[in-house]
């Protein structure tokens, strides 16, 4: 069938060479599924294209227009189920990429067959991946060459993009998702990626199955540790993910949990296209109708954005209700007893609760009744400093945090100098826990951890003593986020360390300069005096510089010694590594020439 193709709401094919969209990939374009005359999730797609409309000031088109003509296309396509694409441009232009801001947008509607879709996917690491523009994050812009470079020596169902710093964002066409220990991860899509409208949901229906869910930078470590993997986007729903490289998952219990959910849900939030007559019927069912909605209405709770509500010692169901009436989180105190009545939830437990938006009440007064109590995740990154650790934490509503840094550090025992004694991690911490609770966990992971793999090292390390193997691998963490090279650097220091030359690596340096570094190290840099400056002073800084991960740990008690002495970065995020100083000079002329 040949696709069927509206422009403003007419049956046309060609579209003006002056379209901005023609000329820059001006515009904007959401690709949704038409199942027995419904859009799936359309609200959903009409919310996100009107996110991107805002931030790039396109000129808007009410979400009726765009009804009438996907409808009209429809009819037009005798289909049942459909791909529907719509496009909005910012209209006709002269050439430049400035324009007049009266200028009037384009709206594309195009029909087409269901592409067929397999059942699980086999997925490869693109040969390229996303660049980082905070602007365009979340948003489908119609410039999409990223995509079309990732997918060009594609040779598997799909490939995983990754950004500059190597984190994985997601396959080319699909959202991604891992699930470890019955938590759902997801990478977080600040500063680049597509927030897709299935992810959207993939989330929801997550949190109402009681999963965690974490958003966050994922590492390929860390999807290649997970113990299922997914992809989603709104044409082909749901996928599992077989393989990764040379990597399999065969478990998909909790993924197929999701899927049933999902299939149980989407019909609800389609929107139809074909005009509905509503007829009246007898009096009791418009009574029932009343009666439901009304109740339905008092169940509800009435706040617009999330809410943390204490539960203190001494509490009764009748105190808590009364309190939730009087903040304006419930409609009625009356409705609410006696529902905690006939549902066994009249006997309370002290702490905090999460009181979200489209939250059901039956569902708070269960979580007090249950104890229940609202978390939150904390990501401590690698490579970072505790006190970047202690201001990140600080700043979190769910955290008590009255004591300074040092105090903290009294009260758990650790003393200075403290980098490099927490583990990154991500921490479920209970609303209210403290810092020291969070440090505390952090310093005995890493103990933990560190005791393992001294203990597991090659026989024929030169490390000396665990202390210096963690103030190595700070170095390591610093010096590249790619863990394949992590071993390869860590013998070159080793190898430095044993001619008795001097690391001279420019984290040490950055560390030491604190908050004198501007962005960038001059020669007068380089001699700043200091214990910490490695271009200064032979052997290992005093202490750690920084927090260091599991493949740097690794890289450390298991380096690659090969010979190289130097390395320099190629501005790509791996480096160049040489023998000697003369090839070395070489690699710095080849990849820093003109820089």
């Amino acid at each position: 069938m040949k696709p069927i193709v509206l422009i403003n709401g007419k049956k046309l094919s060609k579209l003006s060479v002056f379209d901005r969209n023609t000329q820059f990939g001006d515009g904007l374009f959401e690709t949704m599924l038409i199942t027995n005359g419904k859009v799936e999730f359309w609200q959903k797609h009409y919310q996100r294209l009107e996110l991107g409309r805002k931030r790039l000031k396109i000129s808007k088109v009410k979400s009726k227009i765009w009804i009438n003509d996907i409808a009209k296309a429809y009819s037009l396509s005798k289909l049942d189920n459909a791909v529907v694409k719509i496009i909005l441009t910012r209209g006709e232009s002269s050439r430049g990429y400035s324009f007049d801001n009266s200028i009037k947008a384009n709206r594309i509607v195009i029909i087409s067959q269901l592409p067929s879709v397999i059942d699980e996917y086999k997925l490869s690491t693109c040969s390229s991946g996303y660049s980082t523009n905070k602007q365009l994050a979340n948003i489908k812009h119609c410039n999409r060459l990223e995509q079309i470079l990732a997918r060009i020596d594609l040779s598997t169902d799909e490939c995983l993009m990754l950004d500059d710093n190597g984190y994985v964002i997601s396959a080319s066409q699909a959202n991604i998702f891992c699930i470890k220990n019955d938590t759902l991860v997801t990478p977080a899509l600040d500063e680049c990626g597509i927030a897709g409208t299935m992810r959207e949901s993939v989330i929801e229906i997550a949190k109402s199955l009681d999963m965690n869910v974490e958003i966050i930078p994922l590492t390929m470590r860390g999807l290649l540790d997970a113990d299922e993997v997914f992809i989603t986007n709104s044409i082909i729903g749901i996928k599992k993910v077989s393989s990764i490289d040379s990597t399999r998952f065969n478990q998909f219990k909790n993924t197929n949990n999701i899927i049933k959910k999902l299939n149980q849900i989407k019909d609800l939030q389609a929107k139809m296209l074909r005009v509905q007559k509503h007829h009246f019927r007898k009096f009791f069912l418009l009574l029932v109708f009343i009666t439901i909605a009304l109740l339905y209405y008092l169940g509800g709770v009435n706040v617009d954005k999330g809410k943390v509500y204490q539960v203190k010692p001494g509490a009764t169901i009748g105190s808590v209700v009364n309190d939730l009436e009087e903040l304006g989180y419930i409609r009625s105190s009356i409705y609410a007893k006696n529902l905690a009545k006939i549902c066994n939830f009249e006997q309370i437990k002290q702490g905090f609760y999460a009181v979200e938006p489209n939250m059901r009440l039956y569902k708070l007064l269960k979580n007090i009744s249950k104890a229940k109590v609202e978390r939150r995740n904390i990501a401590l990154i690698e490579g970072r400093t505790v006190g970047e650790y202690f201001e990140q934490i600080k700043h979190n509503d769910a955290i008590d945090s009255n004591s300074s840094l040092n105090e903290v550090m009294d009260s758990i025992g650790i003393t200075p100098p403290y980098d490099g004694k927490l583990w990154p991690d991500t921490y479920q911490v209970n609303y209210g826990d403290s810092i020291a609770s969070v440090f505390t966990r952090a310093n005995k992971i890493l103990l933990d951890k560190l005791d393992t793999a001294w203990n597991s090292r090659d026989k024929n390390n030169p490390i000396k003593n665990k202390t210096d193997a963690l103030i190595l691998a700070s170095l390591v963490e610093k010096e590249t986020a790619h863990n394949s090279e992590k071993a390869k650097i860590a013998g070159v220091f080793l190898s430095r360390l044993d001619k008795r030359m001097r690391l001279q690596t420019d984290p040490s340096v950055i560390y030491a300069l604190g908050d004198k570094y501007d962005g960038s190290l001059s020669k007068s840099d380089l001699r700043f005096d200091s214990p910490y400056n490695t271009y200064r002073n032979k052997g290992l800084p005093p202490s750690a510089i920084g927090s260091v991960g599991e493949d740097s740990l690794q890289a450390v008690m298991h380096p690659q010694i090969t010979g190289d002495l130097y390395f320099v970065s190629k501005k790509d995020g791996t480096h160049a590594f040489a023998k000697t100083y003369k090839q070395h000079i070489h690699n710095i002329n080849k990849y820093l020439k003109n820089l």
